[in-house]
């Protein structure tokens, strides 16, 4: 069932900007993340369990996980699949990649007005989705 709901909100409409973050974890915080992240707000449907699908945006990624832009809290262990919806460089067609994970963390996020959830990548459908996106984001989106 299709949750079109948080789909019409402008803050989860999708764009093709890729750019690094930098941005050190708060005072007397370590920061844990080992690679890049990369902020996006590319398109994502997010199935919940194998049933419910969400529509939603991607806030950052990197190649073990990404902080996700959805209308509803999911608790943290739960299973998901998401479909990232990546537009294509020029004239070529956009790629739609699969990942599954769990969530981490849900926090509201009231800048955007929907939940905030870090999700852990644990496995790509296919090995050459995990390539494209270190492809896309390490060669077309240099690190500042």
């Amino acid at each position: 069932m299709k949750n079109a709901g948080n789909a019409k909100r402008g803050t989860l409409a999708a764009f093709d900007d890729v750019s690094p973050i930098e941005s050190p974890p708060p005072k007397g915080v370590k920061e844990h993340r080992k690679e890049t992240r990369y902020k996006a707000a590319w398109k994502i449907d997010v199935v919940v369990e194998g049933q419910e699908l969400h529509d939603g945006k991607i806030k950052d990624i990197s190649l073990h996980g990404a902080a996700i832009l959805i209308g509803r809290n999911l608790k943290p262990g739960t299973k998901v699949t998401l479909n990232t919806h990546i537009p294509p460089l020029n004239s070529g067609v956009k790629k739609v990649l699969t990942v599954y994970g769990k969530t981490l963390y849900t926090v509201h996020d009231s800048s955007d007005l929907c939940f905030r959830i870090g999700i852990r990548f644990d496995e790509f459908k296919m090995e050459s989705d995990r390539d494209y996106l270190e492809s896309r984001l390490t060669n077309y989106h240099p690190k500042a």
